[in-house]
């Protein structure tokens, strides 16, 4: 079968796919600056093989929480034939496929002006059995990440984004509240979040920060528009030469309070797929870095109380650059940190974990004095890096 990639109105490139939503082929490209970021290579060349890595990253991973279940429920035999039926449309950015005989325009399909079925959505929340046909154009068969997620439409028409947490704990909700209230403290751009309630699990909301004109551009595809030396190996230097040459306005003063909020909530989830840059889809101009998102797998959200303590205990991943302690090395400016606006933060953050019915007064207690740690390593930090 074959489809046109478009973006917005316009036609990318002809693909072949398969049965199954796989890319077999890519026949021909016709506008290469409207491909996904860095599927063309620095020397001009269009790297097929991204293109197919991006739409097999697309989808919904199949390690996401209740992934089978939902699939044997509405009959998909795979993720990416579930985004060919949806059109690989999201809410993230504006790129989409159509059979190349349909004449449907990007103002028929998009998810920001069309209303969409929530239901497959909901099916993440609740494993109940439905009798019915499940309507594959929809948000949900595109969304990032393992923790169980949906949009919703709100009665004022914005675009919510509803996402649980894990168990036993169910914390990541809250620690997304967490997160906001400490950027809210220091002035940190970011996605607010607040917390809800699906029944008697925790769950959070926040807006889209996307919208018909406004894409979210990966700082993975950043990354590879040119190839890292693998002789000089540094991640961070290597990023930021990249979104300077894109023209990239302010990214390292997004770098320096990322790096203190990751720090401050132990985040050993920031990786090249949560944080990035907002652009213009017209254009493909870049507008601003992407402000903070997705900060909940952090304040020990998986661990045993015994396991809330300072030093920790090495963790099988790693975080975006480096070390947390030492990507504090990496900051260019601490004049914006103002340490007395983190007053008192640590007892907020305690009262908010104390909501959630699984997180004990221990752990809660515990968790709130490793974020007062924090805060006097961070004081202690700033005056010594800046000695030297």
């Amino acid at each position: 079968m074959t489809f046109l990639l478009k973006h917005k109105d316009i036609d990318v490139a002809l693909l072949g796919l398969n049965d199954e939503g796989n890319i077999i082929t890519v026949k021909e490209v016709f506008r290469h600056e409207h491909l996904p970021l860095s599927c063309v290579m620095e020397d001009g060349k269009i790297s097929n093989k991204r293109i197919i890595q991006w739409w097999n990253e697309r989808g919904i991973p199949t390690s996401r929480e209740n992934f089978r279940s939902v699939m044997a429920e509405i009959g998909a035999t795979g993720k990416n034939k579930l985004l060919m039926e949806g059109n690989g449309l999201s809410l993230t950015d504006h790129y989409w496929i159509k059979n190349e005989k349909d004449q449907k325009k990007w103002k028929d399909v998009n998810y920001y002006e069309n209303d969409f079925d929530m239901a497959i959505g909901r099916l993440f929340f609740n494993r109940k059995k439905q009798d019915r046909n499940y309507d594959k154009n929809t948000p949900d068969i595109s969304s990032d990440g393992n923790l169980r997620k949906r949009w919703n439409i709100e009665h004022n028409g914005k675009r919510i984004l509803v996402k649980a947490g894990k168990n036993p704990y169910m914390q990541e909700p809250i620690n997304e509240v967490i997160a906001t209230l400490i950027c809210n403290r220091l002035g940190i751009t970011h996605v607010p979040y607040t917390l809800d309630w699906e029944g008697d699990e925790p769950v959070c909301k926040c807006p889209n920060m996307t919208d018909i004109n406004i894409e979210f551009i990966e700082a993975i595809r950043i990354y590879y528009t040119k190839e890292p030396s693998y002789f000089e190996n540094n991640k961070y230097k290597h990023y930021c030469i990249c979104a300077q040459k894109l023209g990239v306005k302010n990214n390292t003063e997004m770098m320096d309070q990322m790096m203190i909020l990751d720090y401050l909530i132990l985040n050993h989830d920031r990786h090249f797929k949560n944080f990035g840059i907002l652009r213009d889809s017209q254009t493909l101009n870049p507008i601003c870095t992407a402000p903070i998102f997705d900060s909940g797998s952090s304040l020990y959200h998986e661990d045993g109380i015994t396991s809330i303590k300072l030093p920790e205990k090495p963790k099988m991943r790693t975080e975006c650059f480096d070390t947390l302690d030492n990507q504090l090395k990496l900051i260019k400016n601490w004049s914006w940190l103002d340490m007395q606006k983190l007053d008192g933060v640590a007892e907020e953050c305690k009262e908010l974990l104390l909501s959630v019915p699984t997180v004990e007064k221990e752990r809660a207690n515990k968790i709130a004095d490793v974020m007062k740690e924090r805060i006097r390593q961070i004081e202690e930090s700033r005056y010594s890096l800046h000695k030297h």
